[in-house]
């Protein structure tokens, strides 16, 4: 009788050293689906199966193990709903705080408003996942806009701004992934219905959005800044906003000087009329907003007072008077 309860214990913690060998196993190895794959996460859907779907696009190698360690770690009932992208190598941990703890995971950065895709790539690099070359070739990548479904030159324009949590060996897709999902969000359904009622496409209007975006600095003057954008290409003049001028020059960082308003580009509203071909920057909300909401004015000119307002005129001579007071104003407080 004692041999047999012995054998007993013998074989059940034969079964439970296996199971435990499993489970590190488990752990341990990265999967990688082989080519991106993209998960839509909806409010309801239950831990189970999530974790069968995980499965069966290859992102985790068993449902069951990965619904167990979930469950042992409490995250399981911590869904975030939204879409997710895998690409490369995960561990099933990885994959855990991806999904059901996002601001658990490793790197935080945050994107100010108005940030270029360069820009982007540089905050990026200094966690140490991968450099910004990587991540700004990947923004422009015919591959990465077909995979997204965007019809514009690049990502620019739809990295949303934000605050986000990042986990090692993530890929530059993946990471844009949760950046698009941000921008899914802002552009709400009233913006989406404004533009067609304007007639526009969402690339013209995320386009104008993103030299509102650079142009001002009072979210006060973003609905006049684009009624003087609407104004000029409603006559057929150039916009000639000066950050179009400079967009694409690599470390530009400094003052835009006289010759720059001259540089050939696309993207230069001083030498081209209309929009740019894309976005010049990755634009918040309140851009967006003003680009679809313009104040009603007769406005065609602005210019900067230095203290983040600007001052506007409907006529050249009303412009030409206002860039003198505000020059001699600037150049008065420079001598105090």
């Amino acid at each position: 009788m004692k041999s047999r309860r012995n054998r007993t214990h013998l074989i059940m913690a034969s079964f439970l050293v296996l199971g435990l060998l499993y489970t590190i196993r488990f752990v341990a190895t990265p999967t990688s689906p082989g080519k991106p794959v993209q998960l839509d996460i909806t409010h309801g859907q239950s831990a189970w199966e999530i974790s069968k779907t995980l499965e069966k696009r290859g992102i985790i190698t068993n449902a069951s193990m990965f619904m167990a360690l979930s469950i042992g770690l409490g995250k399981a009932t911590h869904l975030q709903a939204g879409s997710y992208v895998f690409e490369g190598n995960h561990y099933p941990l990885e994959v855990i705080n991806i999904l059901f703890m996002g601001k658990t995971l490793r790197y935080r950065i945050t994107i100010p408003e108005g940030s270029t895709v360069s820009q982007i790539g540089e905050i990026i690099s200094s966690t140490g996942l991968l450099t910004g070359e990587q991540f700004v070739r990947s923004a422009h990548s015919d591959r990465v806009r077909s995979f997204f479904k965007i019809d514009a030159p690049s990502m620019e324009g739809y990295l949303y701004p934000d605050t986000y949590y990042l986990a090692p060996h993530m890929t530059p897709i993946e990471i844009m992934a949760k950046m698009l999902d941000q921008f899914n969000h802002a552009y709400t359904s009233d913006m989406e219905k404004r533009r067609k009622t304007l007639g526009m496409s969402r690339l013209e209007v995320i386009t104008l959005a993103s030299l509102i975006e650079k142009e001002a600095v009072s979210a006060g003057d973003k609905p006049l800044i684009a009624s003087v954008f609407y104004n000029r290409l409603a006559l057929g003049m150039r916009l000639q906003s000066d950050p179009t001028a400079v967009y694409g020059v690599d470390g530009f960082k400094g003052r835009i000087e006289p010759q720059d308003l001259l540089r050939e580009s696309p993207y230069n509203t001083y030498r081209h009329k209309g929009l740019p071909p894309g976005p010049i920057c990755n634009p918040g909300s309140e851009s967006i907003a003003a680009a679809l909401w313009p104040a009603k004015t007769s406005y065609l000119y602005f210019v900067s007072r230095g203290d983040g307002t600007h001052e506007f005129s409907s006529s050249l001579t009303e412009h030409n008077r206002a860039v003198s007071r505000n020059l001699r104003q600037k150049n008065k407080q420079r001598t105090l």
